[in-house]
């Protein structure tokens, strides 16, 4: 019992020093890493190749036209090629479809955003008045009133299994929809694009395409919110058949996929373009799981949780259903000194966002 009243005194000791904020690294977990099948027709050359929808979606762009470089925007989307001469999208034509696979389990998580557990990046992009040029002032570019996406449909399904059972969103959403990509925010001090935004976090479905009729396009990538755009999917707007279908993973009691296939959608006229595909980042998810001192589940080990456990001391708890249990940290039925020294054990660790 010594050791856990010292680690229950580092806890005093450290009680006021808050947990500061992270930046986000991305490694090539996040987005797809393999294709496990294709069938053409794509399109034609640079927009043949399935293999570049894999890792993280286009931010730059060569013209080799004018030899200019342009930012991947939300009025300007991902086409020709990249700066090193590599391609950067696939067109699906009729009949065409590439099944793609993450090197992981995307879950069903309760902490992704706006509940949208991945996202899917093509290339379309919003209505706007005149050229983009490579030096465009993003403050005085303004989208079409009223505006529009200009997109063209992809079917998306998803399994756990490389070769299934495929669940299909068939009523949407769809690849290569809204929200246009946009890989940059836009710095109004220096007049040009500035820091890259997350490709892990989606902009927020709710948002009507009519609440960026003729906005400026500096001012339309700030409703994004710090995200890059992309069509945001959630599990559960699958046919709940096909949702009850999927199974659930042991370990985290969540539904969960790890297959994507896009294909043309019938009686479309257009075929779309895929750029690439992201598995959505929250606390709690794969890569960042609640720390075992995280009483209330924000990824950050602090007073917050110290003072949980202190509401509960020498509470005796009847079972997992009894409603004064407040987390995974009884051993013999009530809160005692070694949840304490679990909370200090983790004190101050974070590993998400941050305050």
């Amino acid at each position: 019992m010594s050791g856990a009243r010292a680690q229950i005194a580092f806890v005093v000791v450290c009680f006021i020093v808050t947990c500061f904020a992270t930046t986000y690294a991305y490694d090539e977990s996040d987005f797809a890493i393999e294709v496990v099948d294709y069938n053409g027709p794509f399109g034609v050359s640079p927009y043949d190749d399935p293999y570049v929808v894999l890792g993280k979606p286009t931010t730059w762009i060569y013209d080799d036209w004018d030899e200019l470089t342009y930012a991947c925007s939300l009025v300007f989307p991902a086409y020709l090629t990249a700066p090193n001469g590599d391609k950067v999208v696939t067109t699906i034509g009729d009949g065409a479809e590439i099944v793609i696979g993450f090197d992981h389990k995307v879950a069903d998580d309760l902490g992704n955003l706006y509940g949208i557990d991945f996202m899917v990046f093509g290339n379309a992009a919003f209505a706007a008045d005149g050229w983009v040029e490579h030096d465009t002032d993003m403050e005085q570019y303004f989208l079409k009133s009223p505006t529009g996406v200009k997109s063209e449909s992809v079917l998306i399904s998803v399994a756990q299994e490389p070769n299934g059972p495929w669940f299909t969103f068939e009523d949407g959403p769809y690849g290569d929809t809204a929200f246009p990509s946009n890989a940059f925010a836009w710095d109004r001090g220096a007049n040009n694009w500035g820091e890259e935004l997350d490709w892990l976090k989606p902009v927020d479905p709710n948002l009507s395409i009519s609440e960026f009729d003729g906005l400026s396009a500096a001012d339309a990538i700030e409703l994004y919110e710090g995200s890059a755009g992309g069509t945001g999917f959630d599990l559960n707007d699958l046919d709940p058949n096909d949702y009850a279908a999927l199974e659930v993973d042991p370990n985290t009691g969540r539904k969960w996929i790890r297959y994507i296939k896009v294909e043309y959608l019938p009686g479309t006229s257009f075929a779309g373009e895929i750029d690439g595909f992201a598995d959505v980042a929250a606390c709690g998810d794969y890569k960042h799981p609640y720390p075992a001192g995280d009483i209330d589940k924000n990824c950050a080990v602090n007073y917050e949780d110290l003072g949980l456990l202190s509401e509960s001391w020498l509470v005796e708890i009847s079972g997992p259903n009894d409603p004064n249990r407040i987390a995974d940290v009884y051993e013999d039925g009530i809160v005692d000194f070694r949840d304490y020294a679990m909370v200090a054990e983790d004190w101050r660790e974070c590993n998400w966002e941050c305050e």
